[in-house]
């Protein structure tokens, strides 16, 4: 997969990767690529891997924020068309960033090598968001979830600067609601924190209904950035999900 400005950037690679794949990531509420660099390292041996960019941060921090995920999936799944390379790819996305990318899939016409991981998030007709419109209810929900985003909510300055980006990343999620019977047709794979507080073993397993072909969930220990404790562990799922085998070609007719 090659870059694609100002959507997708690759991550630089220490070592060459031993397979085909491609690992695309899709970052959380507020966050960037700079989240996901240290799950990527573990996987640059087996895998390129890369990064959606979100505008309103980072470089693209000048651009307007975005408001609506179904435009923003339009523009990304236009950017991964146009950057897709031979080769199988995987698009994980935690959080928010699992919505949008079952949503680019939803709009690939060819989901041939394509697997989809889902971390963090339920499946998109349990999705169940309070009003998240003030900067006060925002910050309720990011203390309640832990992680690193707390800390800034702590220091004035970058409480300015950082919770008006999380909030309208909030905002738009809550907002989400995904088309009438869409569906994707490619191997999906679920990861949980058993104490998350979004989600449930029951709306992660509800993923099946958002999927016409495999389902395989994995839970963890921990809360809703399970995947900051467990990073290592995450990685070993994903490699395995990449090993022969998974990947089936779906009917001609999808």
């Amino acid at each position: 997969m090659l870059d694609a400005e100002p959507w997708i950037r690759r991550f630089p690679a220490r070592v060459s990767p031993t397979t085909a794949w491609t690992v695309l990531f899709f970052p959380h509420s507020g966050a960037s690529a700079g989240s996901y660099q240290r799950l990527a390292g573990h996987l640059s041996d087996t895998a390129a891997t890369a990064c959606v960019h979100y505008p309103g941060r980072a470089e693209r921090r000048a651009e307007p924020l975005f408001t609506d995920l179904h435009l923003l999936a339009d523009d990304v799944a236009d950017a991964f068309t146009r950057a897709r390379a031979e080769g199988p790819v995987l698009l994980f996305g935690h959080s928010m960033g699992a919505a949008l990318a079952y949503e680019v899939v939803t709009r690939t016409a060819d989901q041939r090598q394509v697997i989809l991981a889902v971390s963090g998030h339920p499946a998109p007709c349990r999705l169940r968001l309070p009003d998240l419109s003030t900067p006060a209810a925002a910050a309720e929900l990011i203390r309640s979830l832990g992680g690193g985003d707390t800390d800034l909510l702590d220091h004035p300055f970058l409480r300015q600067v950082f919770l008006p980006v999380i909030q309208a990343d909030l905002v738009a999620h809550s907002r989400y609601r995904p088309k009438p019977g869409s569906t994707v047709h490619c191997p999906t794979i679920a990861l949980m924190g058993t104490t998350d507080p979004l989600t449930t073993e029951p709306d992660m397993r509800a993923w099946e209904h958002h999927t016409t072909a495999d389902l395989r969930l994995h839970t963890l220990p921990g809360g809703h950035f399970f995947t900051d404790q467990h990073t290592t562990k995450v990685a070993e799922i994903l490699r395995s999900a990449m090993s022969p085998g998974l990947v089936r070609t779906p009917p001609d007719d999808l």
